[in-house]
């Protein structure tokens, strides 16, 4: 008789390491240099979308190294950050602790499980639920879901965001863009092209969208848009809007300005850059998936 599967809990916290946080996890780079004092795009993204958070209690779920703790506090809020990875907390709490003026006593980080929340029902006005979903087992997702609706109050706001977008990894790069990867690096190997740009590490091949080591471990349940969306609002939340977004382009990527005129002109052809920023075609080309919710009052 075959031996029957189990269900993995969880992604073990042990496997969220100081290594990861500092030198990989998103923003890492504007962290070393600030300790969460200066944040890059995607934390700004995210504080746009929250509004005003003067007077309001913030939670940050999966806070990680703690800037959005930070930046909340800086703008007038009563902000916590909750981790399950002890190396995360530790990291956070060093941050939070050079902190100066009236946010440092807004400021509190915590080891705890989004699935089980040591906070009073209601307890939050906004909630930032930023690279965690992705990280979570579909039943592990539902709880951490049925834990936010409790302690969020009526009409309070959850934001959140995902990466990479689902129907991007599994529909249009394996049948569109690594076809026109093929397809440059064949011209370029008649051609005998070689540059710092037409090589299988810049322009890959293989059928499943490269990840790197730490994506292998901790993404398990990849996200797109309609899933996402369908699995807040079975759990309580309205969902009031979703943005498929990519980051600003710093300018170059290649300090050649040749380098970066080739690849302008690929990523046209491939990921039919600017096009697909803009509906219809961001849902499929953007690799980032914004969507703010809110509480739904209770049934009368």
């Amino acid at each position: 008789m075959p031996e029957a599967r189990t269900t993995p809990e969880r992604v073990e916290p042990d496997v969220y390491t100081g290594d990861y946080y500092l030198t990989n996890c998103h923003g890492y780079e504007d962290f070393v240099v600030s300790h969460g004092r200066k944040v890059g795009p995607r934390f700004i993204k995210a504080l746009s979308l929250a509004g005003d958070l003067n007077g309001n209690r913030v939670l940050d779920v999966g806070c990680g190294r703690g800037e959005l703790v930070i930046q909340s506090a800086l703008r007038g809020a009563d902000a916590w950050g909750i981790d399950y990875a002890q190396a995360a907390v530790e990291i956070a709490s060093r941050a939070l602790d050079e902190a100066e003026g009236a946010a440092r006593g807004r400021m509190h980080v915590a080891q705890m499980d989004v699935k089980s929340l040591d906070f009073d029902d209601a307890f939050f006005d906004v909630v930032f639920m930023m690279d965690v979903v992705e990280h979570l087992y579909p039943h592990e997702l539902a709880a951490a879901f049925d834990e936010l609706h409790r302690t969020i109050r009526h009409g309070g706001l959850l934001v959140i965001h995902t990466s990479p977008n689902k129907i991007f990894e599994e529909k249009v790069y394996p049948n569109y863009s690594r076809r026109i990867n093929q397809a440059a690096l064949a011209i370029t190997r008649v051609l005998r092209f070689r540059d710092g740009l037409f090589n299988e590490t810049m322009l890959p091949t293989v059928r499943e969208f490269p990840h790197d080591t730490f994506e292998r471990a901790m993404h398990i349940n990849e996200q797109s848009a309609p899933a996402l969306a369908a699995d807040v609002a079975r759990r309580g939340f309205h969902v009031r809007s979703t943005q498929f977004w990519e980051p600003p382009s710093k300018g170059g990527y290649f300090e050649s300005r040749r380098l970066n005129i080739e690849l302008r002109a690929l990523d046209f052809v491939r990921f039919l850059r600017p096009l697909s920023m803009h509906p219809p075609l961001n849902r499929f080309f953007c690799n980032h998936i914004w969507m703010t919710a809110v509480r739904a009052p209770e049934p009368a």
